[in-house]
């Protein structure tokens, strides 16, 4: 079934109902990503009822929504958001195959999210990691599957608070040794991406139970993963190119 079929068409006047409104709107979560106009449905629900939109803490958007980069300014003013999700496969090319977002960046103000815990940018366009996420002090989840990134920031390590990071399916070619600065990161996911090297400093994410580099170009692992507390790694799991590591025995 196509993604498209689950969307719902817009119907005209729609927005000027008080009962759809205020059901946008329940619980201070906008899921817009299920309307084929969504983007002009944030807007319009932004300048009708501002007070209300600007307490939302949960908004979802469909990245293959053509409105999408005329919504983009509204995010900075948010300051309540707690989750965001920008996600692009809401919509199948003439193969089936779901297609990309047209998300390439995000508004530098956004950094100034100071409650923003959860981001998904999955199935999207974005090359670069945009630097105002680096300025997100509270985020935990970060979720840039499917994308097209070949390298991540210098000082990716920053985000101190980060949990969980997953960059599966990218272009990633090598990590920067920030990475291992990220002291409390539980799961990290970097499979099938283009890695040819690991840098020693990810031995120090001595909070990672789960580490999947499975589907990349790796000659070997870092020694400092070896020696890391709790971890194991049989020489069956390194096959060629594919490697898969987790923290743990099984």
């Amino acid at each position: 079934i196509p993604a498209e079929a689950n969307l719902q068409e817009p119907q005209e006047g729609a927005l000027g109902a008080p009962a759809l409104a205020a059901s946008c709107l329940a619980d201070n979560r906008l899921n817009l990503d299920v309307y084929l106009d969504g983007c002009r449905r944030f807007r319009q629900l932004f300048e009708g009822r501002q007070g209300e939109v600007l307490q939302v803490e949960f908004l979802r958007l469909s990245s293959n929504d053509h409105l999408l980069g005329t919504t983009l300014d509204i995010l900075p003013h948010l300051k309540h958001l707690k989750s965001l999700v920008i996600k692009g496969g809401h919509a199948r090319d003439e193969f089936g195959s779901c297609q990309h977002g047209s998300l390439t960046s995000l508004p530098p103000d956004m950094g100034n999210l100071r409650c923003l815990t959860h981001l998904d940018l999955t199935f999207n366009s974005l090359s670069t990691l945009p630097s105002c996420i680096l300025h997100l002090s509270s985020l935990r989840v970060l979720l840039v599957s499917h994308n097209r990134l070949v390298a991540l920031p210098e000082d990716f390590g920053s985000l101190s608070k980060l949990t969980f990071f997953s960059a599966m399916k990218n272009q990633l070619k090598d990590l920067p040794r920030s990475i291992g600065d990220l002291a409390v990161l539980q799961e990290l996911d970097l499979s099938e991406n283009a890695l040819e090297f690991i840098p020693e400093e990810v031995g120090n994410l001595h909070n990672c139970t789960e580490l999947d580099l499975s589907g990349n170009r790796l000659p070997r692992i870092p020694d400092s993963l070896g020696i890391c507390s709790g971890f194991c790694c049989p020489p069956s799991w390194l096959l060629g190119p594919v490697l898969l590591c987790a923290w743990g025995c099984h």
